[in-house]
């Protein structure tokens, strides 16, 4: 009688909570799939059309002010760059990276090492599932351009003004 109890309790189609994956997650007890495609609000395959142009465009700001800072489409700055990411990455993945940095870099094999080659996590951006899509859309425009110098990545230009006043007042400073 126990064992059949044991049995069917195993065998339950009961969907799991959201504490309980918490809990599978922290004992490094990751699916298949989450290996895959990471870890976080996105549970199931995405179904994605052709780019959609003004969804990259606005994937192309949140990008700019949200991501810029860390990351270049095409050389390493304090993160990996990007241009490609979707090319490596399941659009799954790239989501759960983008909404939940945090767990994907503590619980998730690959973002433990992203941490461990990058020296740190990812900041939690307050990023919304539609603007995710919009990265997307943005990383997915981007996939297998040539690489462009520094000056011309996305978000120089928006940096160039600070960068210029810094170096303006470090010169006043020493001089």
């Amino acid at each position: 009688m126990v064992i059949g109890s044991l049995w069917m309790s195993g065998c339950s189609s009961t969907p799991e909570t959201d504490a309980e994956r918490q809990a599978r997650w922290q004992q490094g007890n990751l699916t298949s799939w989450e290996i895959q495609h990471g870890i976080g609000p996105v549970v199931e395959d995405i179904k994605l059309a052709a780019v959609d142009n003004a969804l990259a465009e606005r994937g192309k700001a949140i990008f700019v002010q949200k991501c810029a800072t860390c990351h270049y489409l095409d050389m390493k700055k304090t993160g990996p760059p990007l241009r490609d990411v979707t090319k490596r990455r399941s659009p799954e993945y790239v989501m759960n990276q983008i909404l939940n940095p945090e767990q994907m870099g503590k619980m998730h094999p690959d973002g433990r090492q992203l941490v461990a080659q990058y020296a740190q996590f990812m900041t939690i951006q307050g990023i919304t599932r539609d603007n995710a899509l919009e990265l997307l859309d943005f990383l997915r425009s981007e996939a297998g351009n040539p690489p462009v110098p520094m000056e011309q990545q996305p978000g120089f230009e928006h940096r160039r003004p600070r960068l210029q006043r810094m170096r303006s007042e470090i010169l006043d400073d020493t001089g």
